[in-house]
């Protein structure tokens, strides 16, 4: 039993790493763009001695569907090699518009404000998965498989995904709701991005695994009294 356990705790740490490690690298040319267009907004904002939005450079990241329902391909490209149309249809967008600070929804700065602490928060709960997941590794390739602090370096896993998750559909949430006052994309309608899903999931396994081990844990120092 001890062996098989040790088998899936090495094999979902390591789904569970590449899954997150995949997600990271997915959105790290967007974090780093976010940053990037951050620090240029705080420098003009320095040189100016105004205020301003953090959205007034003008980029969105938009999660876009077809007007008229999905696979409909809306939109048309040419082929290079027989100039030929060819039908497409998008599910994201990068949209960079110039001088919109006019056009923003009153609480932006806010949201704004709100988006970057949330993002660094992502972050931090995001550092802590895979430290906690070498730890909860390094535990068991020691043969400490029911040791109780890898109950608690699981639960430290699930919640930070959980709160990864929740962080960022926040802010998914406050992209979506300036960018629909002032994008319009012809053929298509903006929708609110929920963010992946799998990260939920994956949090409550490891939740639950952790309760399993703990009710295991329980029943390993029953059986050691007993004995």
């Amino acid at each position: 039993m001890d062996r098989r356990l040790k088998i899936i705790t090495i094999a979902l740490s390591v789904v569970y790493t590449i899954s997150i490690g995949g997600y990271i690298y997915r959105e790290m040319a967007d974090f780093m763009y976010g940053v990037k267009i951050g620090i240029k907004e705080g420098v003009k904002m320095a040189e100016t001695g105004g205020m301003a939005s953090l959205s007034t450079a003008g980029t969105f990241f938009l999660s876009v569907k077809p007007e008229n329902g999905m696979r409909t391909f809306p939109t048309v490209l040419r082929n290079q090699l027989d100039r030929m149309p060819m039908k497409v249809e998008y599910e994201t967008m990068v949209v960079e518009l110039s001088d919109v600070r006019d056009k923003l929804p009153k609480g932006t700065l806010a949201a704004d404000i709100c988006s970057v602490f949330l993002s660094f928060f992502a972050l931090f709960v995001m550092a802590l998965i895979p430290v906690q997941t070498f730890r909860v590794l390094s535990s068991v390739s020691k043969d400490k498989i029911f040791d109780p602090s890898n109950i608690s370096k699981l639960r430290i896993i699930g919640y930070c995904s959980l709160a990864f998750y929740v962080a960022n559909f926040i802010v998914n949430y406050f992209h979506y709701w300036v960018a629909a006052h002032v994008v319009e994309v012809d053929g298509y309608s903006l929708r609110m991005d929920w963010g992946n899903i799998t990260i939920v999931m994956l949090g409550f396994v490891v939740l639950m695994f952790a309760e399993v081990l703990k009710v295991s844990v329980q029943m390993k120092e029953e059986q050691d009294l007993t004995v």
